[in-house]
């Protein structure tokens, strides 16, 4: 057959990432092939890079072609058993020869083939007709005038094509069973987002994310991120689906989503209108077959065993890796210790010979001194110097043995056993699975929490020609789809939930009710203080006056002794002296009413004093359930009088949690779900109070401590953890609220005091932060009046204060 080039196209600005090359191939496929030639085994072609190409291997086998436009490329395959060049492949172009006989790979050999290209920015017109356009220099058969015995015609069976619809649910094997059907079903085509990505990754279309495992959000609708405006606003999958059906072939048509709602099935059904055309619902819900959890358990295993492997081969390299650094270091300490040794053989031998020659020197003196004969004396020292060397070479040898004796030592040492390649096996666990796991979804988050309550199961009044049912059986999948809803309905968040004005009245009615509890605190604490200042004016008043009492008894005493010594005094004398007692008797009389008076006001405070020690001691004691009225629990004491900041934290947190509970209830006005699932707390809990709930603010690590933290006595988490509570959704009193909180109060200082670590709470500083924040401005201030300079509470609104400076010097709480 023959391949004319009509024109080439650029697509994209030359200097974009995407702007593509223009390819061509040109080959044979067999009739299951990919429709990418080269890239299975089922087929093998030339590419316009003069590559020859099958299973992803290529060769080269001529110059490039398809460089300009007019060009015939023509491909000769030669089956004739009597040809030297039989079952072979060769290329012309333009009825030159290109390229020497390729040998047809064993693979496709005997089976009927089917002349296929790909291309890409390339218009083609393709020629099998009697027609040659470029003839060749021999004669040659075109495909259309092929003998009837040299042809295989293919038809369907029935004469219809299939267009399958699968329908699963999500993350219950959807794309594993697919993969399943396509290998037993190779004549389908598949029609999905995931298959354009395939494409799009053969065709060498750059993508921002790569094509990883993991480079998409979902399996169902993956972003694109191409930077091709037609494929990143899905004009190419608009495309393919209008053209798929003006072709004779079976589909497999995947969407998830789509496939399980209604309303998008009859829109995929509309297209396949042609009567050539059999559409099957293939439903695959339910509990799976036995073939198919083997294939799951065999793909998990093998996921599993490459895993294990690739992280053996990883700990061997970097075990090799340590090995020569250790060697380096060793070496490298050898050589080191071998210089050091050496210079200090040096130091000896250089002082060694140094002691000789002076030695040497002064035997000499002394024999010639005696009269030695000289010609003895020089034979003699010639000797000796022999001796020494050779006593030095000896030495020198013998070192050199042993540390060649020590090397072979170190060499010697046994190495450690190489470390077995892994086998792995399945866990309990993982027999157990009838679905393969996976980091990425079928379906985004927020578009299974916004559609899954539409899923449906396929009809025949849809349009569908066939239903098949892979798994359960028609009534049992019904009803395995309806129990997956209410689940899903527990397990599921609401994205589109909105708050009603009911749960902002109640909230808006509680912190004003809030606020009036701690304007009483602010005003007991208040006038504590006060009553503690005026007490001790009084007591310094008291003081003072019973000090001057003192002066004027002294004074009265030192008049009558003066008084006794003068003896009988003059007319002067005397009338002084009779004012000075009226005086001083005045001033008795006053001092005596001031002592009155002090003690009266003693008797009075004690009596306060007992009084609220009465009521600091009832305080203590106290029913706490038992108290009708939280702003006086008797004594004028409000309920609230010792909460901190803490306090005030968690009880506005436990609030927050209860109403939540109702209100997610009213909101979403669906029986089928019960309540906030543990998983999705923090999401409603920003939804509805426009704040984060992070565990760690708490001095806790997961949510769950959290509730259990805040009230385990009131909320609870179900079978299936979803959070209830065991307060009504009215709200008729909120004197629950502090009541609760003041016993978890007690109950921690008691354990705290017992040792109890774990009672003391650690709160960060963002613990209940947000718009707002429940309880008094947290900040420094050691008392004082109210008002002044480091007093810790300032003045309180209906709304939540900031946290943040209540005073000077104030700073943030990290520990209560």
């Amino acid at each position: 057959f023959e391949v004319k080039i009509i024109e080439f196209a650029t697509v994209g600005d030359s200097h974009q990432r995407n702007a593509h090359q223009h390819v061509l191939k040109v080959g044979f496929a067999t009739e299951g092939s990919s429709l990418f030639l080269g890239a299975t085994d089922e087929s093998v072609c030339f590419e316009s890079n003069g590559d020859y190409v099958h299973n992803k291997t290529r060769s080269k086998a001529c110059f490039p072609f398809g460089n300009s436009q007019g060009t015939v490329i023509g491909v000769v395959l030669n089956l004739d058993p009597s040809s030297p060049n039989s079952n072979t492949i060769s290329l012309f172009k333009d009825g030159v020869r290109l390229s020497q006989p390729q040998a047809l790979p064993e693979s496709l050999r005997g089976k009927a083939l089917f002349p296929a290209i790909t291309y890409k920015n390339v218009t083609t017109h393709v020629n099998f007709g009697t027609d040659i356009l470029s003839p060749l220099p021999f004669k040659c058969r075109m495909l259309q005038d092929a003998a009837a015995s040299d042809v295989v015609v293919t038809k369907p069976a029935d004469g219809k094509c299939e267009v399958v619809f699968p329908v699963g649910l999500p993350d219950e094997g959807t794309f594993d069973r697919l993969d399943q059907f396509l290998e037993k079903n190779p004549k389908f085509t598949e029609i999905s987002d995931r298959m354009i990505l395939d494409w799009a990754e053969k065709s060498g279309v750059a993508r921002q994310r790569g094509y990883g495992p993991n480079s998409r959000s979902s399996f169902d609708k993956p972003e694109k991120g191409f930077g091709i405006k037609e494929m990143d606003d899905d004009s190419v999958r608009r495309a393919i689906l209008t053209i798929a059906p003006m072709q004779a072939r079976s589909y497999v048509v995947m969407e998830v989503k789509g496939n399980l709602m209604e309303d998008e099935r009859k829109a995929l059904l509309s297209r396949w209108k042609d009567p050539m055309f059999k559409k099957i619902a293939d439903v695959v819900v339910g509990e799976p077959t036995a073939e198919y959890k083997r294939r799951v358990q065999d793909m998990v295993l093998r996921d599993k065993q490459a895993k294990a492997e690739k992280a053996w081969e990883a700990r061997k390299v970097e075990k090799a890796r340590q090995k020569q650094i250790a060697q380096k270091k060793k070496e490298a300490e050898k050589a080191r210790q071998k210089m050091l040794k050496l210079a200090k053989k040096k130091a000896e031998e250089a002082k060694k010979k140094a002691e000789e020659a002076a030695k040497k020197k002064a035997e000499d003196a002394k024999k010639k001194a005696e009269g030695e004969n000289e010609g003895e004396a020089a034979e003699k020292k010639d000797e000796e110097m022999k001796e020494e060397g050779a006593k030095e070479e000896g030495a020198a040898k013998e070192e050199e043995k042993e540390e060649d004796e020590e090397e072979d030592e170190a060499q010697e040492e046994p190495e450690e056993p190489e470390e077995p390649m892994p086998k792995e096996t399945l866990t309990p666990e993982e027999k157990k699975l009838c679905f393969r796991p996976s980091l990425v979804k079928d379906l985004a988050a927020v578009v299974l929490s916004t559609n899954f309550t539409k899923f449906t199961l396929p009809k025949k009044e849809e349009g569908f020609d066939e239903i098949r049912y892979e798994w359960a059986a028609g009534p049992k999948a019904e009803q395995y789809l309806k129990q997956w809803i209410l689940d899903k309905k527990v397990n599921s968040r609401v994205e589109e939930l909105k708050p009603s004005n009911w749960s902002r009245e109640k909230l808006q009615s509680w912190q004003k009710v809030v606020a009036i509890w701690q304007k009483k605190q602010q005003d007991y604490k208040a006038a504590s203080s006060k009553k503690m200042a005026e007490r001790a004016s009084r007591k310094a008043m008291r003081e003072r006056e019973a000090v001057k009492a003192a002066a004027v008894a002294a004074a009265k005493a030192k008049l009558e002794e003066k008084k006794e010594q003068d003896g009988q005094p003059d007319e002067k004398q005397a009338e002084a002296a009779a004012k000075q007692a009226e005086a001083a008797a005045k001033q008795a009389e006053a001092a005596e009413a001031a002592r009155k008076k002090a003690e009266e006001e003693v008797e009075k405070e004690n009596a306060e004093i007992e009084a609220e020690e009465e009521a600091e001691a009832s305080f203590k004691t106290l029913d706490i359930f038992g108290a009708e009225d939280v702003l006086d629990v008797g004594g004028g004491l409000p309920l609230c009088k010792e909460f901190q900041p803490e306090d005030w934290t968690l009880m506005g947190l436990l609030f927050e949690l209860n109403l939540l509970i109702h209100a997610f209830v009213h909101d979403v006005n669906d029986p089928e779900r019960p309540g906030i699932h543990l998983n999705h707390l923090a999401f409603y809990y920003k939804k509805y109070f426009s704040k984060e709930l992070r565990p760690k603010d708490f001095g806790v690590e997961s949510l769950q401590q959290v509730v259990e933290l805040v009230g385990d006595k009131i909320l609870y988490l179900d079978e299936k953890e979803v959070l209830g509570t065991q307060l009504d959704g009215e709200f008729e009193s909120y004197n629950v609220f502090p009541k609760l909180i003041e016993l978890a109060r007690r109950d921690r200082r008691l354990r705290a005091d017992l040792g109890e670590e774990s009672a003391i709470l650690k709160f960060s500083s963002n613990a209940g932060k947000g718009q707002g924040s429940y309880g008094p401005a947290r900040g420094g201030g050691g008392g004082g009046k109210v008002g002044a300079k480091g007093a810790g509470f300032e003045g309180l609104a209906p709304r939540f204060r900031p946290y943040g400076g209540g005073g000077k010097g104030g700073g943030k709480f990290q520990k209560w």
